[in-house]
């Protein structure tokens, strides 16, 4: 018996220090940055390094908070003509599906028409894919010129080192 819970104890020490070491690694590798998921299934959705602040007209609440390993994430709160609202974030990029036709009418950004985006695993709603309706113009400064960005709604994603931390092994167990 008294073996057992050596050999136990033993494995047990050898799991925590190969543990902490990927745990250690995975630390540096990104650079900060992080994986945005859907909240629905998991799948990779969007990378932080992509996030942008493009701000709209129509918005009831803009703030800045630190999100997805990046500070002064822009965080804006837009209602829809139905009077559901909606906190966003904006990237660049964005893994999704987008569902039906190219919508201009009650677009929270002027002179972009809207599409909405779906997780293309599981199709939960993320957002929205916003295109440009104007030609492209080398004048303006990036990030009035982007033709085509996301909009994903912040309680419909989730940043893989939140869901890390639940799952990692809590430290009063680590010997």
């Amino acid at each position: 018996m008294f073996n057992i819970f050596l050999r136990l104890l033993l494995y047990s020490y050898a799991f925590v220090n190969i543990y902490t070491f990927a745990e250690e690694y995975s630390k540096t590798e990104n650079n900060g940055q992080e994986v945005l998921l859907c909240r629905k299934c998991g799948a990779d959705v969007a990378d932080s390094y992509y996030l942008f602040s493009k701000l709209s007209p129509g918005s009831r609440k803009i703030e800045k908070q630190n999100l997805f390993g990046k500070q002064n994430v822009t965080i804006q709160t837009l209602v829809n003509p139905f009077g559901v609202k909606f906190e966003i974030i904006t990237t660049e990029k964005a893994r999704c599906d987008n569902i039906g036709p190219r919508q201009g009418a009650d677009s929270w950004f002027p002179g972009y028409a809207w599409r909405i985006c779906a997780c293309p695993h599981c199709g939960q709603h993320l957002g929205w894919t916003f295109d440009s309706s104007k030609s492209p113009d080398t004048s303006t400064e990036k990030s009035q010129n982007i033709q085509t960005f996301h909009g994903l709604i912040l309680s419909n994603v989730l940043g893989e080192n939140f869901t890390d931390s639940l799952i990692m092994m809590p430290k009063m167990y680590k010997m």
